[in-house]
């Protein structure tokens, strides 16, 4: 019985053995398999049927991977449809600005009838926003009416720009004190306001409004000047 059992363990052993080396001769030589790099850190393997599987890659890298350039990049050329990519980036940086998209404020990504952009709060460690911009915007008419409201011409290609000035600007960096306020304010009534405290937070709600398009405006007014556009 003893001589069994120690026979079961060694095959059992041998058996192991053999089926990870099949493993790691499938994963290698399965073009269905992909192996993709989060970060510097940690490996996404994507098997078929088993999933999605992380992994710690403990080696330390001083490079760059080519395949995070290249979809960088990609992403990119969609942002230079819309508005100069290093302006984009350097006020992000000023300001704290963690991520830039294109979804919308509704389920699925859609976007609400006559919204333009938004932005949230970031969920992350260092605080900071998030900023979406619409990208089905008739630019033409969305500037006419801009230019009346503003009292100052803003052009076609000038819209995705003042519109990403414009989420910035509400930020408290940007000097927009009363944008918390108003979030929270916004989120604690809850639909429960009388007509006074609805006409209050209104006027609230106009003055953030404004802020934010004079800044927009006036950064608008410097990139002019420099000649970016």
């Amino acid at each position: 019985m003893i001589f069994q059992s120690e026979s079961s363990i060694i095959f059992a052993i041998i058996g192991g053995f053999i089926l990870c080396i099949c493993l790691v001769y499938f994963i290698l030589h399965n073009k269905k398999i992909k192996i993709r790099r989060i970060d510097e850190k940690t490996l996404l393997l994507r098997l078929p049927i088993l999933g999605t599987i992380e992994a710690d890659d403990q080696k330390v890298y001083k490079g760059v991977f080519v395949q995070d350039v290249s979809e960088t990049l990609e992403k990119m050329k969609i942002f230079h449809e819309f508005m100069d990519f290093n302006i984009m980036i350097r006020y992000a940086q000023d300001y704290n600005i963690n991520y830039i998209g294109f979804e919308g404020d509704m389920d699925g990504g859609k976007w609400s009838n006559g919204r333009l952009a938004y932005n949230t709060l970031s969920k992350g460690y260092n605080g900071g926003y998030n900023i979406y911009l619409n990208p089905g915007l008739n630019r033409e008419s969305i500037c006419t009416n801009l230019s009346k409201q503003l009292g100052v011409e803003i052009k076609p290609h000038e819209l995705y720009t003042f519109l990403f000035l414009h989420e910035i600007g509400h930020t408290k960096k940007a000097g927009n004190e009363s944008y918390i306020t108003a979030l929270v304010n916004h989120s604690l009534s809850g639909g429960r306001r009388s007509a006074k405290r609805r006409r209050v937070l209104k006027d609230f709600y106009l003055k953030v409004e404004k802020n934010a398009d004079d800044f927009a405006l006036q950064e608008l007014l410097k990139l002019r000047k420099k000649g970016w556009n």
